[in-house]
């Protein structure tokens, strides 16, 4: 976990440096690093705009407020000191305790003259007692003083004078590096939708009219697929994602979508939708009691922040053809064309139990399209993070099997243009340039793909792709799921070029394969050393560092995968291309192809990472 934790304190100073190249110009307190935290902590951990974050900043290196959060929505407000600590420095209890008693106390008094938008927040919170007032202290060290658990104990223990639920924590830095590889805050949207069916008869509660009380509560519903699409609409105007869990989402344009677009269009044939249609599943926090709506004349169940887990293409399938008629059109011409809707209530998925429940519905509604480990692993919180920090950095990580889709017709020319610029500035050392869009965009099996040659082999990545996104399989569990905690994200991005570095050249070559990309990343692992986390960070941040050592080192790499092959083939028996790359790597003729590389060459700069020069 030490080493875990330093690599992590790197991945804070390197989002510093990012917040501070991209925002100093707007607030020159960003080229202090303590001050330049609260930037990190409110844009990382509570998810904020970064151009928003100024006006939340209240002071900083002092015992006070460092900054707030307020989510009016959900009605939870949060007060932060924030402490940017080497990791072997002490928390103190003065520090803890100050913290504690005097901002709460000034607030109560209403006497805040940092910031009137706190303490009009606060004033809004103190006496409703739905409101939340989370007091955190947040610091990027491993040791604290031993009364710090007592102080924050005896806060929540004794009664603040407050109507408003109010509670206070410490995070050391392994509870802010939980939350930036995990759950971390945001301002949850909730959105109720009151989806119509036509009367009793038309759906079913499987608890109350079938009394099977051990299973999750669920409803079967025959709604007319209007009703879909007002949900839909009404979600987009709320900015609520109802496709959030969808772990397949909308893939555009292919045959199925086009069929059920086709049947939709048809007069004759969209009468018959739900026969030919599978249905659509919805995962809701809760379904309230149904009632008549006077004006639609339809029985309404109101779905408590509804999920499509199953569906999803129907739906925009839907979307696509209703969009582009009239109110009235819809009202007359499809009154008739029904779906069916299963909706299921998940009340905490936190929960393992329920997180298994619902996996389980994915996949076996899904069935008919096959869900892949993939597609389970895309939601897992880790890559969200990192999809979130390769953006910022100009690249488009795929993590969804329809992330392609979703960026491709978000993003347009002056975005794309955008990220591009960015994207050059953050390898602008590797002497490869980036062009089109399809060169900053990643799939997330081929980053691990390359991140498993360094540690293991060439040869091991190549064989082991179909176990890169195997959940609960030993190559996804300790390797792909641990690639944070062996490189910073800058470093990613960078071996992940280095790769694409050699495959365009292998494209542009004449046999059209060497230099071997796997090879060159895999000897790099070899040569290197040891595979812990300080001894690669510390290495590849000297090889990514200047432009001329980066050079060098491609150079060096490359002579010795042309050399391996060479040798492989005039030694080994059957000795050509194919049969090479479908076997383990020779170390005999490694050793030798970097010996001959070595006699060849005056690799200055090789010689101060190479473990063995």
């Amino acid at each position: 976990m030490l080493q875990e934790m330093e690599i992590f304190k790197s991945q804070i100073e390197e989002d510093i440096a990012l917040l501070q190249s991209s925002l100093l110009y707007i607030d020159s307190n960003l080229s202090n690093q303590a001050f330049a935290f609260n930037y990190w902590i409110l844009s990382r951990i509570f998810s904020i705009d970064e151009e928003l974050i100024p006006g939340l900043i209240t002071e900083y290196s002092d015992k006070s407020i460092d900054c707030f959060v307020h989510y009016e929505e959900c009605k939870e407000l949060y007060i932060i000191q924030n402490k940017y600590y080497a990791l072997n420095n002490m928390v103190g209890r003065p520090d803890v305790a100050d913290f504690l008693n005097t901002p709460i106390s000034v607030l109560k008094n209403n006497n805040y003259i940092k910031s009137q938008e706190l303490q009009n927040a606060f004033n809004k919170a103190r006496d409703d007692a739905e409101y939340k007032i989370f007091v955190y202290f947040f610091a990027t060290t491993q040791k604290e003083n031993a009364d710090v658990k007592s102080l924050i104990n005896n806060f929540n223990n004794t009664d603040q004078g407050l109507q408003c639920y109010i509670e206070a924590k410490y995070f050391g830095i392994k509870d802010i590096y939980e939350l930036y590889y995990g759950k971390n805050y945001k301002e949850n949207i909730n959105f109720t939708h009151p989806l119509g069916t036509l009367n009793k008869g038309t759906f079913a509660s499987l608890r109350e009219e079938y009394k099977m009380d051990e299973l999750y509560k669920a409803y079967y519903i025959v709604t007319p697929i209007s009703e879909l699409y007002k949900m839909l609409l009404a979600a987009e105007k709320k900015n609520y994602s109802v496709f959030e869990r969808n772990i397949r989402e909308y893939l555009g344009a292919n045959p199925i979508n086009n069929g059920i677009v086709e049947t939709l269009k048809s007069k004759s044939e969209r009468k018959n939708f739900m026969y030919y249609n599978n249905g659509i599943t919805i995962v809701c926090e809760k379904i309230k009691n149904d009632y008549i709506d006077t004006s639609s004349q339809l029985r309404v169940l109101p779905l408590v922040n509804p999920q499509i887990v199953n569906g999803c293409q129907t739906v925009n399938s839907i979307k696509k053809v209703l969009e582009n008629i009239s109110e009235s059109e819809v009202k007359e011409e499809y009154k008739n064309v029904y779906v069916m809707v299963k909706a299921l209530v998940i009340e905490d998925m936190d929960d393992e139990k329920n997180i298994a429940f619902y996996q389980n519905v994915v996949k076996y509604t899904n069935k008919q399209n096959a869900i892949s480990d993939k597609a389970f692993v895309s939601n897992m919180d880790i890559f969200y993070r990192l999809q979130e920090e390769f953006e910022k950095r100009g690249f488009l990580l795929f993590v969804k099997p329809s992330d392609k889709n979703i960026y491709k017709e978000k993003l347009g020319k002056v975005e794309r243009g955008k990220l591009i610029q960015k994207a050059n500035i953050t390898i602008n050392r590797l002497d490869f340039s980036i062009v089109n869009f399809s060169d900053i965009c990643i799939p997330l099996e081929k980053l691990l793909q390359v991140f498993l040659a360094m540690m293991k082999t060439g040869y091991f990545a190549f064989t082991k792709k179909n176990q890169i996104l195997k959940q609960n399989g030993e190559v996804f569990e300790n390797y792909c799921l641990q690639i944070h905690n062996y490189l910073t994200i800058d470093n990613m991005i960078k071996l992940y070029y280095m790769y694409k570095k050699a495959e365009q050249e292998r494209i542009e070559s004449f046999d059209k394969r060497t230099p071997i990309p796997y090879y060159i990343i895999g000897f790099l692992g070899e040569l290197i050393g040891e595979k812990n986390a300080d001894n690669i960070q510390e290495k590849l941040n000297y090889i990514f560092s200047d432009t001329h050592i980066f050079t060098e080192t491609y150079k060096y790499l490359k002579t010795i995968t042309k050399s391996y092959k060479r040798t492989y083939e005039r030694d080994t028996i059957p000795g050509d291309y194919n049969a090479m790359i479908k076997k383990p790597i020779d170390s005999d003729v490694l050793t030798y192809s970097i010996g001959t590389t070595d006699d060849f060459g005056d690799w200055l700069y090789v010689k101060n990472w190479r473990i063995d020069y």
